[in-house]
């Protein structure tokens, strides 16, 4: 059970965390791929800015100064006059041919806004920044200008190969997308440690539920057997009617207080525990118990050790039942597990601001190993379960 819960936890978990993971890394995708983006175009349009400028006020361009800006920026350049191209061969062989990317640029251009009416001597128009891809998967981004002149019309096409700028944003997103990969299988797996953890105390609780269902049965078993076993004995042997009777009476005790004990836990479970407060002195509390339990200790020869401070002991604030419940469950315990000749202490005593209690006996103590499941619900030492006094029930409340 535990198991595929785990299981499908883990998937909630990962699932959850990895949405978000995978929407941090395209947001931060998609920003540096803008940022990148208008970048290269600015400085792409700041290269046509300045091409534009010598474009409109000069008649010559130098072939060294063309091949030199196609070079350093991996340009096409192209520049017509009355429709005829002025003949420059390019300094660099693009991927696809260069006449077919200017004739393909000079149509996108044209879609643009390029060709249209005629200007008047001294206007321009210009196309906004567009984009083409070539024959063999090399882009480009691209500006055209057209301006008029006395002699006729004058038209600039500039290109610029982007193809490495878009095969490194291509690497970009598919860095991001094994980071996203990874980090979803490294959610996998810390989700899956993580939920592991967090059910264990699930899984102690299940255990230790099964433990209390199975101890509670047997606690309850015992006396009803005996009942059962008594009831019988009365209709055949009604001589023994005195003696089965009072072993009746006395697993219905035993029943009646271990049906107590539930009722306290199951209040305390829920948060209904009430206390009664009042101002009490705790050496008078002491004494209650003492005298309760003196006669029981010395009937079973265990001296029982009173021990009262010399100093008046301030009052204190509690539910004078309650602490005189507690020391008794720490009495009957006490009592149960010291011999005969060995002595019980009951002490009281202030340490800084608090009023301490002390039950000591001189017992046989408890393995250092066991002293963690003291507080267990039906704990006890003896897991044969054979002692009667006792159901292990007396610590937890």
């Amino acid at each position: 059970m535990f198991r595929k819960l785990q299981k499908k936890l883990t998937f909630f978990y990962s699932m959850t965390c990895g949405i978000i993971l995978a929407g941090i890394l395209l947001v931060c995708f998609f920003y540096m791929k803008g940022a990148v983006e208008s970048r290269n175009q600015a400085l792409f349009s700041s290269l046509f800015l300045n091409l534009s400028n010598q474009f409109q006020s000069l008649s010559f361009f130098s072939d060294h100064w063309l091949a030199q800006m196609e070079t350093d920026n991996r340009l096409i350049i192209h520049i017509e006059e009355n429709g005829n191209p002025i003949f420059f061969p390019g300094a660099w062989d693009p991927a696809t041919d260069r006449e077919t990317l200017i004739q393909s640029a000079l149509e996108q251009a044209s879609l643009e806004g390029l060709s249209g009416t005629r200007l008047s001597p001294g206007s321009a128009r210009q196309t906004p920044l567009f984009y083409l891809t070539g024959n063999s998967g090399d882009s480009y981004c691209g500006m055209a200008l057209q301006s008029a002149t006395e002699n006729g019309e004058k038209t600039l096409l500039v290109l610029q190969d982007i193809t490495q700028a878009e095969r490194q944003t291509l690497f970009q997103g598919l860095f991001f997308a094994e980071a996203g990969i990874l980090g979803f299988l490294l959610l996998g797996l810390v989700s899956w440690k993580f939920v592991g953890k967090t059910l264990v105390p699930l899984k102690e609780n299940k255990e230790k539920q099964a433990e209390f269902i199975a101890a509670a049965s047997h606690e309850l078993r015992s006396p009803l057997a005996v009942i059962q076993a008594s009831a019988s004995a009365i209709k055949t042997s009604p001589e023994d009617i005195p003696a089965m009777v009072e072993n009746i009476e006395k697993e219905c005790s035993r029943m009646g207080t271990l049906i107590r004990d539930l009722l306290i836990l199951a209040s305390a479970d829920s948060q209904k525990w009430n206390l009664t407060l009042d101002l009490c002195d705790g050496d008078t509390i002491l004494l209650d118990v003492y005298e309760i339990y003196q006669p029981l200790c010395r009937q079973n020869q265990i001296p029982l050790n009173l021990k009262l401070p010399d100093i008046e002991l301030p009052k204190i604030r509690c539910d004078k039942n309650r602490i005189i419940q507690i020391l008794s469950v720490l009495m009957d315990n006490a009592m149960s597990y010291t011999g005969q000749g060995k002595s019980i202490d009951l002490e009281i005593f202030l340490e800084k601001k608090y009023l301490c209690f002390l039950v000591a006996d001189h017992g046989k103590g408890i393995p250092d190993p066991e002293k963690e499941a003291v507080f267990d619900r039906f704990y006890q030492q003896d897991r044969s379960r054979n002692q009667k006094g006792h159901f292990g029930l007396g610590l937890p409340v």
